[in-house]
């Protein structure tokens, strides 16, 4: 992805690049610094005699201090001043020439400096705890604030949502829960508006419990730190419901989500992890208490496609709550590209940015009532409600009316006795029985039980990584005591269901068809490593349920696959020897 050619992102670029001669200084603050100092004399903050390329004398950078410049900002590059140094002196003189250029050039109209900080073209580190810059643009369009009021973001690690919420003339409150290094936004800020503490971005502070318990907000815009403790520590005051909800969700993502909504008058928007919106434990305690309440309805669901936080390859969703509106529905869109490309996560979501905010029912999206989503597990997760099943020809049934989950048992990485073959995704290739010896020995942390291995006649799918590979279990099973691998079930023939049967070759058939296929790749979850739950596996996969008939023809189509397997291997082992005879491998 290109760089954004500015004014003022050349001069940034040209300051870091100063800054990385020598490596003496962090170049984002290096660069940072500088233009904040320079906006600041540009806006006469700093007196009105002042100019910006008198900077590089220490007494300009006084008047800056005295003015409410970020001390902390000075002393990291003043640590490395030496009047006595001549490469020192000439690169401060480098740098206000850099400034006072593009004061000459833009004067005192905006420098805007967020896409040095958002965009991919970046260092990974400099785009750390920021967002793409179409997701930032998304997120304010969804907050629908009117202009002058007041939203809340109290996580904004560098400032780039503030900066965004000042350009749409809202003010900001910027108290959390959490503690941060405020500098990056300080700068930001000071580059925006001129000041390091603008009146229009208000921060509370102090040891006040009760105040914190009670803070509300009209509006908000919550992104929070992912994967954060939250037992322990300041959130211990933050607890607008009196419930004591760190001890219930405690991880940041969830704690976040229960203890804002509860906080915003009228409308909160959310980004979070994916893993909140299909994850069992804590996260579907969080989104069933979500889904029933009251007075703030859940109106939105979005998953976002990989590369959209910044610097992280971590998958996030939006949500989005309002006391207004819809309280029987939920719009759902599903942005997620198999794709990791971050220009085409930009391009996703500008293509999507309309099908979003107007929330027009597509392909990617629908509205999905409460009492479906009930019934899915309380799972969020937008692709369990797109997928499209079509008309199977046949009495259909769940997969869980027939086969129950043999679940792989824990096993151990110390050697022992207890040691048993394990079948996985290398032994799930081919339509044939799994009858070869299986290579791959695991051991058990205690005596395995008679259910947990696994028999001729278990069909075994891969439930995590590659979804959906699957075979039929065959004489293996028979050799030595065999379990399936940790990203697999076996799926058994349930004997409490006598009157319905389905041979496990028609289910083989089934799963590897393309609509079977299908199907599972509509409920698997998770960007980093695509996985289905067992639950959603047996409750949410329909199956066929053929006549008489029709079971035997599959049958013989089986069989049919599996001997044009057969001849298939032979021919390529008879091709492979052609050339073998005529130049064996050890002529040399």
């Amino acid at each position: 992805m290109t760089r954004t050619d500015t004014p003022v992102t050349r001069a940034y670029w040209r300051l870091a690049d100063l800054a990385r001669l020598d490596d003496a200084h962090d170049a984002q603050l290096f660069a940072l610094t500088w233009l904040a100092a320079g906006r600041m004399v540009a806006l006469q903050q700093a007196g009105d005699d002042s100019a910006v390329r008198e900077l590089v004398e220490p007494h300009a950078w006084e008047k800056l201090l005295e003015a409410g410049f970020p001390a902390e900002a000075h002393n990291l590059i003043r640590a490395h001043w030496s009047s006595a140094v001549e490469h020192d002196v000439s690169r401060r003189t480098a740098a206000a020439d850099i400034v006072s250029g593009l004061e000459m050039e833009l004067g005192v109209q905006r420098w805007d400096v967020l896409p040095c900080l958002s965009e991919p073209s970046g260092r990974k580190s400099e785009t750390e705890g920021t967002l793409i810059p179409e997701l930032s643009s998304l997120l304010m369009d969804m907050v629908e604030a009117p202009p002058d009021s007041e939203v809340w973001i109290p996580f904004d690690f560098k400032g780039q949502l503030t900066i965004e919420a000042l350009r749409r003339g809202w003010r900001v409150l910027a108290t959390s829960p959490f503690a941060s290094w405020p500098l990056i936004r300080q700068l930001l800020l000071t580059i925006e508006t001129g000041e390091p503490q603008p009146p229009s971005v208000r921060i509370e502070s102090g040891s006040n419990a009760m105040a914190y318990s009670e803070r509300r907000a009209d509006y908000g815009l919550v992104v929070p730190p992912f994967g954060v403790p939250v037992k322990n520590g300041r959130v211990l005051g933050w607890d607008i419901t009196r419930t004591r909800p760190y001890e219930r969700f405690t991880r940041s993502e969830s704690w976040t989500l229960f203890e804002f909504v509860n906080r915003i008058n009228k409308r909160v928007v959310f980004v979070t992890l994916q893993g909140v919106l299909f994850s069992l434990g804590q996260e579907q305690r969080l989104r069933e208490y979500l889904l029933g309440n009251p007075s703030h309805a859940l109106q939105t669901v979005v998953a976002l496609p990989p590369g959209t936080l910044g610097a992280t390859a971590l998958s996030g969703a939006i949500l989005t709550f309002n006391t207004v509106g819809p309280t029987n529905t939920v719009f759902m869109a599903n942005l997620v590209s198999g794709r990791r490309s971050l220009q085409e996560a930009g391009d996703i979501l500008s293509a999507a940015r309309e099908v979003v905010l107007e929330q027009h029912t597509s392909d990617k999206s629908r509205w999905v009532g409460r009492e479906e989503i009930a019934e899915n597990e309380y799972s969020f997760a937008p692709s369990r409600y797109l997928r499209q099943v079509a008309d199977l020809g046949d009495e259909v049934v769940t997969l869980g009316d027939l086969y129950e989950a043999v679940r792989p048992p824990a096993t151990s990485k110390e050697v022992s006795s207890l040691e048993v073959a394990e079948v996985g995704l290398p032994d799930l290739n081919n339509w044939q029985p799994i009858n070869h010896s299986i290579e791959k020995t695991t051991y058990l942390k205690s005596g395995p039980k008679a259910s947990t291995l696994v028999q001729p006649g278990d069909v075994v799918i891969a439930i995590k990584g590659s979804v959906g590979r699957v075979a039929l279990m065959g004489g293996s099973a028979q050799h030595r005591p065999t379990v399936v691998s940790q990203s697999c079930l076996a799926l058994r023939l349930n004997p409490k269901q006598p009157n319905k049967h389905l041979p496990a070759e028609v289910l083989v058939m089934y799963l590897r068809s393309p609509h079977g296929q299908a199907q599972l790749a509509s409920l698997q979850v998770g960007a980093g490593v695509p996985h289905i739950s067992p639950n959603t596996l047996l409750g949410a996969v329909s199956i066929p349920m053929p006549s008489m008939e029709r079971t035997r023809e599959i049958l013989q189509d089986y069989e049919r696959l599996c001997k044009l397997e057969q001849q298939v291997a032979s021919l390529e082992r008879e091709m492979a020897d052609i050339p073998r005879r005529r130049w064996p491998g050890n002529a040399c």
